[in-house]
């Protein structure tokens, strides 16, 4: 329903929002399968509250990875379709992308194996992976008392993983309190509301943001000491937003931002 909005409201993003709501419905079935799995419960089981990442390899995984791929093929633009048909037919490659993927490490080895670059091979284990590490982190419960991760960039205390986007919405005892949405496992966590989540600067001269009349209920935030920028999506101004769907919409705010030199903390799905 609401990529059917955005697509009304913004139709130069109506080809983004497609694809993206077809990977939606891809990602639909994996994390209800993932619900009652005997992986997700060891992966939801790491040590201090941590998921651990490396249950998601193995054949039952492959196999599904696979067939996302073969699934998500008549949907990909032309960059991402071949490398879709690469990997639903091949499942040595196929499982070495998903461990480095899973391990933190550079796409580069399985990219040269497909022949195609690691920049757009990314989508399809992070587009797979998200749902299960989502189920699994649900399974965790609340991430109060979570152990965080020290120093900068910012990252989740459930996957280790880069935030996607900010969330300001009012709390009982706080109001535009400041989260922070992981950008694998759709954990969000607290973090200060005056202070770069790259680089830690809190020097309100070197924080900056950007608003457009197109979507007011988002904006660039922008830290000019280390060149960073993600965008903070307001449930106060609109309540029936959906994060990340309305992240990817925002193309025009990730223009502007690339424009003035800035650098994304953490690309969307989408390479965006």
């Amino acid at each position: 329903m609401r990529v059917g909005k955005l697509q009304a409201d913004h139709p130069h993003a109506a080809e983004l929002l497609a694809f993206y709501e077809r990977v939606l419905q891809l990602q639909e079935p994996l994390y209800g399968r993932a619900a009652g799995a005997s992986w997700i419960a060891r992966a939801a089981a790491g040590p201090g509250g941590r998921l651990d990442l490396a249950q998601f390899a193995g054949w039952e995984i492959n196999r599904l990875f696979r067939r996302f791929a073969r699934d998500v093929q008549p949907a990909a633009n032309d960059v991402l379709a071949p490398i879709a048909e690469r990997l639903a037919a091949a499942r040595s490659p196929a499982a070495e992308l998903l461990a480095a993927y899973v391990d933190g490490g550079a796409l580069d080895g399985p990219a040269a194996d497909l022949g195609c670059e690691p920049a757009p091979l990314e989508f399809f284990p992070r587009a797979f992976l998200q749902p299960l590490a989502e189920a699994a982190a649900e399974q965790c419960g609340q991430t109060d008392g979570a152990p965080y991760i020290p120093g900068f960039p910012a990252r989740c205390p459930r996957c280790g993983r880069l935030p996607l986007l900010d969330l300001l919405q009012d709390e009982p005892e706080t109001k535009g309190a400041r989260h922070l949405l992981c950008a694998l496992c759709a954990t969000a966590w607290r973090f200060p509301r005056a202070m770069c989540p790259a680089c830690g600067e809190t020097r309100a001269a070197q924080l900056r943001y950007h608003e457009t009349d197109a979507w007011p209920h988002l904006r660039v935030e922008e830290c000019t000491s280390c060149g960073t920028y993600l965008k903070t999506v307001d449930l106060r101004t609109d309540g029936l937003a959906v994060p990340p769907v309305d992240e990817l919409a925002a193309v025009e705010l990730d223009l502007w931002a690339v424009g003035q030199g800035l650098g994304k903390l953490q690309r969307n799905l989408l390479g965006l």
